[in-house]
C-alpha cells in the first residue's frame, strides 16, 4: 500500500508541485491551513504530514506539536525558509522527524520524505537491522573512526529501543551463553543483565541442558517461531514463556549470533486455564460438567488397568427434589444443588476425587485410588452432610461401584446408575453398592 502523505501549504502552486513530484508514488492529500489540516488528520490516518511554514499559518512547532496530539506515531517534515534555521531547530524540538530549508532541489525533498517515513516504518525491520549494524560496526571499527562515532550514535539508539520493549531480548553465542540482555529480561526474570552475561541458556530453561540440543538441531533448518516452555525466574520460580529464535548470520553465511525474542505469557495461560475451566465446569455447583466427566472416566479407567490401583465410581441423585422445587421454586431448588456442590467438595479430596453433575439432579464423583471400603465411607458421608442440611424431605439415593478389570466404562456408569435407581426404589437415603455375585448389598438405611 502507498504511503499516506498530508500536505500543508497555504500556498497552491507549491501544492501543485508536490503532487508532480510525488503523486505517482504516494497517496497525497492536501490542506491548505492548519485546522483543515487538523480536521483530516482526525478522520484520515497519515504515515507523514509535511509543513510548508508560512507567516499566516501561525506558530511552525505549535502546529508540529497540534499533529502529534491528534496522531502520536505519525512523522513530520518540516519545510523552512534559509534564513529560517532556529524555527527549524524549534520545529525538530517539537517533534518533527525532519526539516530541511529553502530552496531545495526535488531530489532533496524526495530524500527527507523517504526519510521521514523510513522512521516511521522503523520498527518492522528492527532485526535485519540489528545485523546490519554488526556487520557494519566491525568494518566501521578497522577502518575509520568517523565511522566508528557513528556507529556509537546507532548502537546506543538500537539499545534505547530494544530497551523499551516489555519483552525479554536477548543475544546468544553459538554454544547458547548470553551476551546481551536488555531491560526488558529485568522486568520479565528479575536478573539484571550484568548478571545474565556468560550465562547458560540451558541453566534458565524448564528442561536445562538437554533442551538446549533439540533447539539448536531446529535453529540449523531455520528461524523457531513461538517455541513454549518455561524459564526461571529470579525468585526460583518457573514462568511459561513464547520464544522466537533466528541465527544472525555475516555474509559469508556464517553463524555469528543467536537472537531470542521472549513473551512472558503468563496471562495467557492463566486466560487458557480459566476458559478451559468455563468449559468443564457447571456454572451452578461449581462441579465439573458431564463432557470433563466422561473424558476423565476413560483416563482414569486406563490408568487403574495400567499401574493395577484401585478406582471406585458413585452416582447419585436427589430424592424428592421435584416435590421441593414445585413447593419453592426454581430458586431454591438451585439452592439445594449448590448446597451438594458443597457438600461434595467437603467430603472428598481437592485434586484427586473428580466430583460432576452428570445431569439435572443427577451427580457423580470419580474416585481414583480408592477401594471399596474407602469409597464406601466417603458415600456414607456425602449422604448423611447432605441429610443434615435439612431440605424437607430431599435426601440422596447414592449408587456405588468399584472398577474390576473386565469393566469398561459403558458398564461401570449403568451398574453404578442401576445401585442408584434401587436405592430410590427402597425408600431413598440410602447407599447401594454392586456386587458382581450377589448384584446388590445394601449399605446404609
Amino acid at each position: 500500500m502507498a504511503d499516506r502523505i498530508l500536505w500543508l501549504d497555504e500556498n497552491s502552486v507549491t501544492r501543485e508541485a508536490a503532487r508532480e513530484y510525488l503523486g505517482d508514488s504516494h497517496t497525497l492529500s492536501f490542506s491548505a491551513n492548519p485546522e483543515q489540516a487538523f480536521s483530516h488528520l482526525e478522520k484520515h490516518p497519515c504515515d507523514l504530514v509535511v509543513c510548508n511554514a508560512c507567516p499566516a499559518s501561525g506558530s511552525g512547532p505549535g502546529i508540529i506539536r497540534r499533529v502529534l496530539e491528534i496522531s502520536p506515531e505519525v512523522s513530520c517534515l518540516a519545510l523552512y525558509g534559509a534564513s529560517e534555521e532556529e524555527d527549524a531547530l524549534n520545529a525538530m524540538r517539537a517533534g518533527a522527524s525532519e526539516a530541511i530549508l529553502k530552496p531545495f532541489s526535488r531530489e532533496a525533498l524526495v530524500f527527507a520524505i523517504q526519510k521521514s517515513l523510513e522512521r516511521h516504518h522503523l520498527t518492522i525491520g528492527t532485526r535485519r537491522y540489528h545485523q546490519r549494524l554488526k556487520e557494519q560496526a566491525h568494518k566501521a571499527a578497522t577502518d575509520l573512526e568517523r565511522a566508528n562515532k557513528n556507529l556509537r550514535r546507532l548502537r546506543y539508539y538500537l539499545d534505547n529501543l530494544l530497551n523499551s520493549s516489555v519483552d525479554s531480548i536477548l543475544t546468544v553465542s553459538t554454544d547458547f551463553h548470553i551476551t546481551y540482555a536488555n531491560r526488558g529480561t529485568t522486568l520479565m526474570m528479575g536478573y539484571t543483565p550484568d548478571v545474565l552475561m556468560g550465562v547458560s541458556v540451558g541453566s534458565l530453561l524448564h528442561g536445562g541442558e538437554t533442551e538446549v540440543e533439540p533447539l539448536r538441531l531446529l535453529l540449523d533448518k531455520g528461524p523457531i517461531q513461538n517455541y513454549e516452555t518455561e524459564m526461571l525466574h529470579e525468585d526460583g520460580r518457573f514462568i511459561p514463556v513464547m520464544v522466537s529464535l533466528s541465527q544472525v548470520c555475516n555474509p559469508s553465511g556464517d553463524v555469528l549470533s543467536v537472537l531470542a525474542i521472549i513473551k512472558d505469557i503468563t496471562k495467557q495461560k492463566q486466560l487458557e486455564h480459566a476458559l478451559k475451566e468455563k468449559t468443564i465446569t457447571d456454572d451452578l455447583t461449581g462441579l465439573f460438567n458431564q463432557r470433563y466427566f466422561y473424558e476423565r472416566l476413560g483416563i482414569e479407567i486406563e490408568r487403574a488397568k495400567r499401574q493395577n490401583h484401585p478406582l471406585s465410581l458413585l452416582l447419585f441423585d436427589v430424592d424428592h427434589f421435584k416435590d421441593y422445587n414445585d413447593a419453592h421454586g426454581h430458586l431454591e431448588g438451585d439452592r439445594v444443588l449448590q448446597s451438594i456442590g458443597e457438600v461434595v467438595r467437603e467430603t472428598t479430596r481437592g485434586y484427586v476425587d473428580i466430583g460432576c453433575r452428570y445431569g439435572g439432579d443427577e451427580f457423580t464423583i470419580i474416585l481414583p485410588e480408592t477401594g471399596l471400603e474407602h469409597a464406601r465411607n466417603i458415600a456414607e458421608r456425602i449422604r448423611a452432610s447432605f441429610e443434615a442440611r435439612h431440605y424437607d424431605r430431599c435426601t440422596l439415593s447414592v449408587g456405588l461401584m468399584t472398577y474390576r478389570p473386565d469393566t469398561t466404562a459403558e458398564s461401570f456408569i449403568r451398574f453404578a446408575d442401576e445401585m442408584m435407581y434401587l436405592a430410590k426404589r427402597s425408600g431413598g437415603n440410602r447407599v447401594y453398592v454392586f456386587d458382581p455375585d450377589k448384584k446388590r448389598i445394601r449399605l446404609e438405611d
